[in-house]
């Protein structure tokens, strides 16, 4: 689906640590360079590792002439047991894995390499799958997506370390047959946010992120009967497994969870509240009140906005109110921190079409509001 990219940085030398024990023993030793022995995947949970450069460096250590050896994985230096159902070659990436540093120690086969050995350097930090407010672009700030009524989406830039717009751009027409667009972050363990939509059928389509702000053409459907849910948001990890969640409520008011599976699949949905269709919109702020764990901002039909602060593990913790006279706006939602102060903010559209930003003040309230854009009234969709 796509190509993974290393991971080690800081050169070759820099990055590896190669510890050659009777290295004359080795035939594979003049077949490759123990620098190129690298950890390589993603490092993000649910993301698979493996150990580049290895069969090249270990090639002729078998009995037959075959490249020969084993991997000893460890999380910040400390081994770790071989994860079923993979290869001992490969390391699925777990939740457990959040913070931790991943290296390997490949050890060449005692047939015709005994005590050659190759200690990686140890990975980037590992990381959740990037949310929405991180953008489409692998900058990291502030992106907001429109829908013209043509159906072409364009997409607008926030600058790169201030408050305001570095550029727009057409990402491309043909998108008015969706019933139903939201962003909602990284659901193939590529570190690339992605995009869905649902058409008339009610069939759910993930449209896989190129990661300079475009999406691939081809469509992959990944659910069906999604129109029986009136309001969906991608929240980020709200079970607390390190991969993106939705969350999508029924008619009769039932939220429903929807976890995620590495590259796109789905875990069956999770009841997680009732009563949410006094509710007419809800929102995916990313972490609202500063507690490290996302939230949900959910409007009512009297336009009063409430904080439902997510408690980290699939449930939550006391709505409190946080606005009212919400319904003077449209298309309200949150793309990230516009204004660059660490926090994430709020959007939406005044009757005179301009585009208001909120300001989020990290703990679950707010720092004053701006006008920010101008003929916002174009578009039928903000995502």
């Amino acid at each position: 689906m796509f190509s993974l990219t290393k991971i080690a940085g800081g050169g070759a030398a820099a990055a590896l640590a190669a510890v050659l024990v009777g290295a004359s023993l080795a035939p594979s030793a003049e077949a490759a360079d123990p620098e190129d022995v690298q950890v390589y995947g993603h490092p993000i949970v649910g993301a698979v590792l493996s150990v580049e450069g290895a069969p090249a460096f270990f090639a002729n250590c078998g009995g037959s002439g075959e490249a020969s050896y084993s991997i000893q994985w460890l999380r910040d230096g400390e081994p770790l047991d071989a994860r079923t159902p993979y290869s001992p070659y490969l390391l699925p990436l777990e939740a457990a894995d959040l913070g931790s540093r991943i290296s390997a120690v490949a050890t060449g086969s005692p047939t015709n390499c005994a005590g050659l050995e190759v200690v990686t350097a140890a990975s980037e930090e590992i990381r959740k799958e990037p949310m929405r407010a991180e953008g489409f672009t692998g900058r990291g700030v502030f992106e907001l997506m429109g829908r013209r009524n043509d159906g072409t989406l364009m997409m607008y830039l926030g600058a790169d370390e201030v408050k305001g717009w570095q550029e727009s751009r057409q990402v491309g027409p043909g998108w008015g047959g969706f019933t139903r667009i939201f962003a909602a972050g990284d659901f193939t363990t590529d570190g690339i946010s992605d995009l869905m939509a649902t058409d008339d059928s009610g069939t759910l389509y993930r449209f896989q992120g190129t990661g300079d702000g475009g999406f691939y053409t081809y469509r992959h459907a990944v659910g069906w009967g999604w129109n029986s849910i009136d309001k969906v948001v991608g929240p980020g990890d709200f079970d607390g497994d390190g991969l993106n969640d939705l969350l999508g409520s029924e008619a009769n008011g039932d939220l429903y969870v929807f976890p995620s599976h590495p590259w796109g699949g789905w875990s069956p949905r999770v009841k997680v509240g009732q009563g949410w269709d006094a509710m007419d919109l809800l929102i995916g702020p990313g972490d609202f009140n500063g507690d490290g764990a996302v939230d949900v901002l959910a409007k009512d039909r009297a336009g009063k906005l409430y904080l439902y602060g997510g408690n980290g593990h699939g449930g939550w913790l006391a709505p409190q109110q946080v606005g009212q006279g919400w319904n003077a706006l449209t298309r309200i939602g949150s793309a990230g921190d516009f204004n660059r102060d660490g926090f994430n903010d709020v959007h939406g559209i005044n009757s005179a079409g301009d585009l208001v930003m909120y300001y989020g003040d990290g703990r679950g309230g707010w720092k004053g509001a701006e006008t920010v854009g101008w003929g916002w009234n174009i578009f039928n969709g903000l995502y």
